[in-house]
């Protein structure tokens, strides 16, 4: 059993079948990470309401789901190690959601 540093959370509230949308929910490192997938391939995954990712011809939407959760793993570990660097620059450290220290 592999630990994934991300915990993905179902919506149920949505009617669950094999034809409709379903949507994925997780809160890593203070972002919300929102994932939909359809049965035929196609996905979206958001981060804080932003558009980051869309698949459109994944083989189904469990690879669709898996394809998008690798790319918020990474964006998330990306920004973990944006946070151990010395920005001195305010404009730039904005520009990367960086807080003064």
């Amino acid at each position: 059993m592999t630990n994934k540093p991300i915990d993905w959370t179902p919506d149920l509230s949505l009617p669950t079948s094999k034809s409709t949308v379903q949507h994925f929910i997780a809160k890593a490192g203070g972002d919300r990470l929102e994932i939909d997938t359809t049965p035929w391939g196609e996905a979206d995954l958001s981060v804080n309401g932003q558009s980051i990712a869309h698949l459109e011809t994944a083989a189904s939407a469990g690879d669709a789901f898996r394809t998008l959760e690798t790319i918020a793993e990474d964006l998330e570990a990306d920004k973990n190690a944006r946070l151990d660097q010395v920005i001195e620059d305010d404009e730039v450290r904005e520009k990367l959601g960086l807080a003064r220290i």
